[in-house]
């Protein structure tokens, strides 16, 4: 009879069969352990993982670890399941960025819809972060934790979700102001034309109304270059701990 059931078995059911057993056989690992334990297992793991090292570590545990953590694993899911979110949301802007990446005006003006796509998705990926940053901060007012693992959860959330999220998204208004600052200053050059001309990254016209407005926003873009300068070694300083 049992060879029976494993042979007609569907694919889905067998791996229905294979979770249920595995998931049983986690519960009962979870259940051979005190809390005192599971807690000590889950400080010791922030303690040496995340919080002794600088810089920025999410690291992934083992199954044998998770087991160890008991009901804290679902803490720890928190800050990992952050990050894997952020993982993602970042990739169309990452993408676009690496094919991008205009060096002269010329590349602004004959780029400008890829330019404008990466204004919005960074616009994107803010709206994305803040909100699953917000989610993941109502969750945290949920957790019931002991005296001792407060302060060192506290610690590594700080060092793995508020720190890198408040860096990376003090980058983005340099972003975006510098993408529309750029498409303004290419608009303004394809309608005078017939008294600008652009070099390489030479402006040159002998309009002088039309100098200083073009100096104007060449100005602009410079002060939004330092911000976003400033702004990424702040980002770097976070994720390397230097």
């Amino acid at each position: 009879m049992s060879t029976v059931l494993h042979t007609t078995a569907r694919p889905m059911t067998r791996r229905l069969f294979a979770t249920a057993a595995i998931a049983a056989l986690t519960l009962l690992a979870a259940c051979g352990d005190s809390e005192p334990d599971q807690r000590k297992a889950f400080i010791t793991f922030l303690q040496a993982r995340i919080v002794d090292k600088p810089g920025i570590h999410v690291p992934r545990p083992t199954t044998e670890q998770l087991n160890s953590f008991g009901p804290y694993a679902e803490h720890y899911a928190l800050i990992s399941g952050f990050n894997d979110e952020m993982d993602q949301a970042m990739l169309g802007p990452y993408k676009i960025a690496q094919t991008v990446a205009p060096r002269t005006i010329q590349d602004v003006q004959m780029r400008r819809n890829d330019i404008q796509a990466l204004g919005e998705a960074m616009t994107a990926v803010s709206a994305k972060m803040r909100g699953t940053l917000a989610d993941i901060e109502a969750k945290r007012t949920t957790l019931r934790q002991p005296d001792d693992l407060k302060p060192v959860f506290a610690a590594a959330y700080a060092r793995t979700v508020t720190a890198p999220a408040e860096a990376f998204l003090a980058t983005i208004p340099p972003v975006t102001d510098t993408v529309q600052l750029s498409l303004r200053l290419a608009d303004y050059l394809d309608t005078h034309r017939a008294s600008v001309k652009v070099n390489g990254a030479m402006i040159q016209t002998s309009d002088a109304k039309a100098q200083a407005e073009i100096n104007q926003m060449l100005d602009a873009l410079k002060a939004q270059n330092q911000r976003l300068n400033d702004a990424r070694r702040r980002l770097q300083t976070v994720v390397s701990g230097r």
